[in-house]
C-alpha cells in the first residue's frame, strides 16, 4: 500500500463525510466505496459506512459491517458510538412502535412502560433531547423504576455521547445530578 494510496483514500473519506453532513448519502456511500478500494486497510472508512448505514435506516447492513470491524476499532470511542446507536435501534425494534407508545403516554403520563420504551424509540432516532426528557420523567418520578433503568440510559447516552458531542453529555448529567441532590 502506497502512500499516495492511503493519501487519496482518506481525501475520499473526507469528502464522503462532507456529503453525509450534506445529506447526500448515495453519493457518500460511493465515495467511500472507492476511498476503501484504495485503502482497504483504512477501517475508518469502514466505520464512516456504517455510520451512513444507521443514518440511511440500512441497519443490517451497518450492523454486518460493524460486525466485521477489527476488537480494536470497536473498542474505541467512534466504534462504541456505532455500537450504542445499533443497541438503540435494535431495542427499539423489539417495542410497540414510536406512534403507538406516545398513543399511550398521551392516555396515560405514568404508563412508565410506555414512556421509557418511547424513550427508546427515540434514541434510535438521535432525538436525545426528546428521549432524556422522557427518561427524566421516569427517574423523577419513580426513581426505582426497572432498578433505576432511566438514569441508567441517561449516563449510557451521556457516555457515549462524550466523544462527539461532549457539551450536551454534560447538560444530560447536569440534569441527572440535579434530580438527585
Amino acid at each position: 500500500m502506497s502512500d499516495e494510496q492511503r493519501l487519496v483514500s482518506e481525501e475520499l473519506r473526507m469528502q464522503a463525510r462532507q456529503q453525509h453532513i450534506s445529506g447526500n448519502a448515495v453519493e457518500a456511500i460511493q465515495l467511500l466505496t472507492q476511498a476503501i478500494q484504495q485503502d482497504p486497510s483504512n477501517t475508518s472508512v469502514a466505520m464512516d459506512m456504517v455510520q451512513v448505514f444507521i443514518d440511511i435506516g440500512e441497519t443490517a447492513q451497518a450492523a454486518s459491517l460493524y460486525g466485521r470491524l477489527p476488537d480494536a476499532d470497536k473498542q474505541s470511542d467512534i466504534g462504541r458510538t456505532l455500537a450504542g446507536q445499533l443497541t438503540f435501534i435494535e431495542l427499539a425494534s423489539k417495542t410497540d412502535g414510536k406512534e403507538q407508545l406516545q398513543s399511550r403516554v398521551n392516555d396515560n403520563a405514568d404508563d412508565y412502560d410506555a414512556v421509557f420504551n418511547l424513550a427508546i424509540c427515540l434514541l434510535a432516532e438521535n432525538d436525545y433531547e426528546q428521549a432524556v426528557d422522557h427518561l427524566m420523567t421516569i427517574h423523577e418520578n419513580a426513581p426505582d423504576y426497572r432498578e433505576g433503568a432511566a438514569r441508567e440510559m441517561i449516563i449510557t447516552l451521556s457516555n457515549m455521547m462524550m466523544i462527539n458531542d461532549p457539551e450536551r453529555a454534560a447538560t444530560f448529567r447536569r440534569r441527572l445530578g440535579n434530580v438527585n441532590n
